[in-house]
């Protein structure tokens, strides 16, 4: 390899570490710059579950080869799974005669692997994945001195995947409420705001649930904040469960949750609520505590975000009433006598 060549190449991916900031955009210029140096007939990287030890191939690039993406490897199948699970870089000039190769893919495609070149995406904490080349253009084999300098490409890449990793783990930290998993306030507003301005401009009517933990305070005093906290995840999941997926559900802040539901109308809405307000009695796994809920609602095209919480505000606290004056209801009449009593003294 001429030396300009490979200095352009360890700048341009050099460039990429300091520059992108996701996944797809980190290998998409590694694997542009391989293709140009090695001129491999088939290139791809391969990244690994780090639960299951499965590698998955992120990106492929070649002749005949598109369907392979996103096909997953079992945990040190074939050429690249050992790779992963040994950490080593290795060249294999004829795959016929190595019996850690895997024909399935080949016989998948109608393709014939003859030689392999494949080295780990690795830092000192962990193997991320594989980048593996297979076959040269030219007819020829890799070589070492290949070897070497892809083992160095790997190392910057591996670098570049670390970094965009920690960029998700924090994006999620900024976005995601750490107890539920659903979306934080921040996010919500966030979101809010941006299906306010678009029903402006398109004229399409929003929805918003604003959904309360009846007695929250009590659960947490009598069972502790342990039981509080299951019943908040609970919660969660169920709301997620009961609605669609184009539906955002937040934890708005301590025992209340708010659902956006974008292009959708009060019927649609009203049907939502009574999903959610039956969803605890008929889910199949119960929290350890029995709770129930309130749900407010509120339909229209808002101008802010203010109108919206005030009127689903309004509308929560009417639901919540209606349950308390059912609850007087239900009471023996010497009771209930006895609260009317009350309330006309006062």
């Amino acid at each position: 390899m001429d030396e300009f060549v490979r200095l352009a190449f360890f700048a341009e991916v050099g460039k990429a570490i300091t520059s992108a900031t996701t996944l797809n955009e980190t290998l998409r210029v590694v694997m542009e710059q391989i293709g140009n140096i090695f001129a491999p007939l088939n290139w791809s990287v391969l990244l690994r579950n780090p639960k299951t030890g499965e590698l998955t191939f992120k990106l492929v690039i070649g002749s005949g080869v598109a369907s392979l993406q996103g096909t997953t490897i079992a945990k040190g199948r074939g050429i690249a799974g050992w790779v992963a699970e040994s950490g080593q870089a290795i060249i294999i000039k004829d795959v016929a005669n190595d019996p850690r190769f895997d024909p399935t893919m080949d016989e998948k495609l109608g393709f014939k692997t003859e030689s392999i070149i494949g080295v780990p995406l690795k830092t000192k904490e962990r193997v991320f994945g594989v980048i593996e080349l297979v076959n040269k253009l030219n007819g020829g084999v890799f070589t070492p001195v290949e070897l070497k300098i892809l083992t160095a490409i790997a190392d910057f890449t591996a670098i570049a995947i670390e970094k965009a990793y920690y960029f998700q783990a924090l994006r999620r930290i900024a976005l995601i409420d750490s107890l539920t998993g659903v979306n934080n306030r921040r996010n919500m507003i966030r979101q809010l705001q941006r299906e306010i301005d678009r029903s402006n401009r398109l004229g399409t009517t929003i929805s918003v649930l604003m959904v309360d933990i009846d007695k929250f305070k009590e659960i947490n005093d009598s069972f502790g904040h342990v039981a509080g906290d299951n019943v908040l995840r609970h919660v969660a999941q169920l709301l997620v469960s009961q609605l669609r997926k184009v539906d955002v559900v937040c934890r708005y802040g301590g025992d209340e949750f708010v659902v956006l539901m974008p292009d959708t109308g009060r019927e649609q809405a009203e049907a939502a609520r009574d999903r959610i307000l039956r969803s605890p009695a008929d889910a199949a796994e119960k929290p350890q505590v029995a709770y129930t809920l309130s749900v407010g609602v509120y339909s229209g095209r808002p101008t802010d975000i203010q109108e919206i919480f005030k009127s689903a505000d309004v509308d929560l606290y009417r639901d919540k009433n209606a349950k308390v004056e059912s609850e007087i209801e239900n009471l023996p009449t010497n009771l209930r006598d006895f609260l009317d009593d009350e309330q006309d003294g006062d």
